[in-house]
């Protein structure tokens, strides 16, 4: 199948920007900013790449949004599309292989690509031809760079060819193709992918990968699933901890917030089911987690202030500009949660 390859150019191209940008220059500086545009405008696919996450993570001036980043990602990865026929030129950089299917999976539907502007070539793909063209492009940069991001991403599809029969049948030449029986990193193969239990089995794989590569992405999608185990009886709470920490120690909010939960009040939810274990309750820890979610703040993090409030409410008696601070922060990060925290 390989129809997105690179001609390895960008090793080079990576050295370039890194002794211009990391030995010298940085990365968060106007000069550095104006010196990966002139590298762009060189052709430079790993810099066009760098603007494009600077555009999604709107750290780069002038306009643009999600909608130019995927141009630009488009560009890095030497991708055209002709019709409904997808195109490398191989003068391209791996990692915005993934970076495109993490739009076709996302777009208007999940996480900041759900209010996303219209794109028009993911407008004119079904589901299933996004679905196929993204589990494509990750397994794609995995054959050059071993992409936690792109190991996620590959497990969200097989998770879902796992659990929906019409997502099965509409992908498994492309899992036959692509991900059967094939090794995408030392140590790590796949099985024949035969069926959908089967498909369950490499998603687990690849969300393991992933979170050994410290993708705290994964490591939340590890702790969802191995919940929905623990309330069937068969989870291990331990494992639980273990995913949470894992993303939670690098301050990933939600993850870090469900930590903070748990050892509030020992609880393990799966959907409208749970399961109580207080025997692992511990003051301290759950402190330190919601804290923790607070370190580098987004959604989430409001749920992490709303629950300091909330079960921590001595330390703001005495300290009355702190509560003032933390509901300042809620308000800011999440209205909604603000209105709950107004009854406290």
């Amino acid at each position: 199948m390989d129809r997105f390859l690179s001609d390895g150019s960008y090793k080079e191209e990576l050295k370039e920007l890194a002794d211009l940008t990391l030995g010298s220059l940085g990365v968060s500086s106007p000069i550095a900013h104006r010196e990966i545009m002139y590298l762009a405008d060189k052709g430079n696919t790993v810099a066009i790449n760098t603007m494009a996450d600077m555009v999604f993570y709107k750290n780069f001036p002038g306009e643009g949004g999600y909608d130019k980043a995927f141009e630009l990602y488009m560009k890095a990865a030497g991708i055209t599309v002709e019709g409904s026929r997808w195109k490398c030129s191989e003068r391209s950089y791996p990692p915005a292989f993934w970076r495109i299917g993490y739009y076709l999976v996302n777009y208007k539907r999940e996480s900041v690509l759900a209010d996303c502007p219209a794109i028009d070539i993911i407008e004119e793909m079904s589901k299933y031809k996004r679905l196929s063209t993204a589990l494509e492009l990750a397994v794609s940069c995995l054959k050059y760079v071993k992409v936690s991001g792109a190991f996620n991403l590959a497990g969200r599809i097989m998770e879902k060819a796992g659990h929906e029969e019409e997502v099965f049948e509409a992908l498994a030449g492309v899992i036959r193709e692509c991900v059967s029986e094939k090794e995408l990193a030392e140590g790590f193969k796949t099985g024949a992918c035969l069926n959908m239990a089967d498909c369950i089995e490499a998603a687990d794989s690849f969300f393991r990968e992933a979170a050994s590569k410290g993708y705290v992405y994964a490591c939340t999608n590890l702790a969802v699933r191995e919940a929905e185990k623990i309330v069937d009886g068969r989870g291990s709470v331990d494992d639980y901890i273990q995913y949470l920490r894992l993303a939670a120690d690098k301050y990933e909010p939600y993850a870090a917030n469900r930590l903070g939960l748990f050892y509030i009040n020992g609880e393990i939810k799966s959907g409208d089911r749970s399961k109580v274990f207080r025997e692992r309750v511990d003051s301290v820890r759950a402190k330190e987690y919601f804290l923790k979610a607070t370190g580098y703040p987004d959604v989430n993090s409001a749920w992490a202030y709303f629950n300091l409030i909330k079960y921590f409410h001595k330390d703001y008696i005495k300290d009355i500009d702190l509560l003032g601070k933390h509901m300042d922060e809620i308000k800011k990060l999440n209205p909604a949660v603000y209105d709950l925290a107004m009854e406290l």
